[in-house]
């Protein structure tokens, strides 16, 4: 499975998130091609694309609205998830915070199908106080389908996504 993981924005929250996302799916099993949305010329030749971005005046930065809009015909016809980066999202809390948040990528669900969204505070390298090798058995539970939600609760939301993202893209593609 080749994915492409884009990022978009002038501030490092977003490329950290992308490279924390292609981290994960890398370590489970995934050929990953990271790069900032500017960088990218084609998105065919990838089985599926990941692309996200720091949220600007309530919605995706223009590159990453010019990377979809360029490359849409081509990712309505492929998996797409997407994540956007939202520093006050730590303080956000309840219903209508989330309704609120959900408008931030509805220009982008407009033109393209998402399979999956995330929505991150930015906060992508928080102290792991993880006991040795609880990485390596989390992966191992997920590729063997072990994995309950309560055991996601010690990893970052981050990392669970991509993880279950990545066991999302793996039965769509193997239909």
């Amino acid at each position: 499975m080749k994915i492409l993981v884009a990022h978009a924005g002038m501030s490092g929250l977003s490329a950290s998130v992308a490279e924390r996302v292609a981290r994960v799916l890398t370590g489970l099993g995934a050929d990953v091609t990271l790069l900032p949305m500017s960088g990218v010329t084609t998105v065919k030749g990838y089985s599926a694309v990941v692309a996200g971005c720091q949220e600007q005046g309530g919605g995706w930065v223009p590159e990453a609205m010019e990377f979809v809009r360029h490359n849409q015909a081509a990712l309505n016809k492929k998996p797409f998830a997407i994540f956007t980066v939202i520093p006050s999202l730590g303080s956000a809390k309840g219903a209508e915070s989330h309704m609120v948040i959900l408008q931030y990528t509805a220009h982008v669900r407009g033109m393209v199908h998402t399979i999956s969204e995330g929505f991150f505070s930015g906060d992508a390298e928080k102290k792991d106080s993880s006991q040795p090798g609880e990485r390596s058995r989390f992966k191992l539970r997920l590729l063997l389908g072990l994995l309950r939600e309560a055991e996601t609760r010690g990893h970052s939301e981050i990392e669970t996504w991509a993880a279950q993202l990545h066991e999302k893209l793996v039965k769509l593609l193997s239909r």
